[in-house]
């Protein structure tokens, strides 16, 4: 079978005739889907070729605080550092509103970075929230799994008094 790989078989020509229609148009959302990919690394926004999603929030967080990206993308615990040196990991969640519940994953609260940027996504990929929370306080409110460490977001509830809303739907930035 790889040797027909090789030879130049295509999606299309295994597909029985009950999936053409639909593989034919996957296959034009999928070029269209590249070539976005694409013209998103040439913008900029797109960095590591992972997740959009992950790259987008970093890309606006950058411009939103002005903040210097990191040249690598995938340095553990540091994303960008402003003018002042302070340093920043950049985590992004998908959320239906800001009351859902989600999580952040930090690989290690040992890599040190001075503040956690947490970017509220909506399913269409618009900002309804943006928090900026200092380590120590990610350190205090977070907790350790077997294999990562989590702070945990339970809707608004959540909100510590030392967790700074940067922009939030309600009201706009702070």
């Amino acid at each position: 079978m790889a040797d027909d790989w090789a030879g130049g078989v295509s999606a299309f020509d295994l597909a029985n005739d009950a999936d053409r229609d639909t593989l034919e148009e996957g296959r034009h959302l999928i070029r269209r889907y590249m070539d976005a990919k694409e013209g998103l690394k040439k913008l900029g926004i797109l960095r590591s070729g992972r997740a959009l999603q992950g790259d987008y929030a970093k890309w606006l967080v950058a411009r939103f605080l002005g903040l210097r990206l990191s040249e690598s993308t995938v340095e553990k615990g540091l994303d960008a550092t402003d003018s002042e040196g302070r340093t920043y990991q950049i985590k992004s969640r998908i959320v239906s509103d800001l009351s859902a519940r989600t999580l952040f994953d930090l690989s290690d609260p040992r890599f040190r970075f001075d503040y956690l940027i947490a970017v509220f996504f909506d399913p269409e990929l618009e900002v309804p929230g943006i928090l900026r929370v200092p380590h120590e306080v990610v350190i205090e409110l977070g907790s350790q799994t077997r294999s990562t460490f989590r702070l945990y977001w339970r809707g608004e509830s959540s909100l510590d008094s030392r967790m700074e809303r940067l922009f939030w739907k309600d009201g706009g930035a702070d």
